[in-house]
């Protein structure tokens, strides 16, 4: 019996695909504006438990819930809902230069109803992640959901 290793790249690589060809049918969505991501007022935010410094490099994540609330995360992050019901993540450093993925996802055992996600450079902020969630109509709404920046 042949065993197949699923390796980071092969994750990745998978994952990349994915995102590319619009995994659920090639369904299209209208995009936020580039005033969503800018021009939004600040939201309230919460932020995670602190732990120890974390290097530079080091992958910064964040599990936030459907109200834009950290959940858990890595040292500092802080997040909230937009006027315009999207979400800012915002962490400890300088992150333009980084990739950020994110997956829907439940905050423990929980497993919420599908939805699409997508992701952005924060407007403005060097330290951000802008994030918009679509059910598949394009509407609107907001989920939990599960953020890695790596650099």
């Amino acid at each position: 019996m042949s065993r197949s290793i699923i390796t980071r790249p092969r994750l990745f690589a998978a994952a990349t695909a994915l995102a590319v060809t619009g995994a659920l049918g090639g369904t299209a969505f209208a995009a936020d504006s580039p005033a969503d991501n800018v021009g939004e007022s600040s939201p309230r935010t919460s932020s995670a438990p602190a732990v120890s410094a974390l290097p530079v490099d080091a992958p910064r994540f964040a599990v936030i819930d459907q109200n834009g609330q950290v959940v858990r995360g890595s040292l500092g992050v802080t997040a909230g809902l937009t006027s315009a019901q999207n979400v800012e993540v915002l962490f400890d450093r300088d992150i333009r230069g980084c990739a950020y993925t994110a997956t829907i996802g439940g905050k423990a055992t929980d497993v919420p109803s599908p939805a699409f996600i997508t992701v952005a450079q924060r407007g403005g902020k060097v330290n951000g992640v802008f994030v918009a969630i679509r059910n598949s109509d394009s509407t609107k709404t907001t989920r939990p959901f599960h953020l890695t920046v790596t650099c």
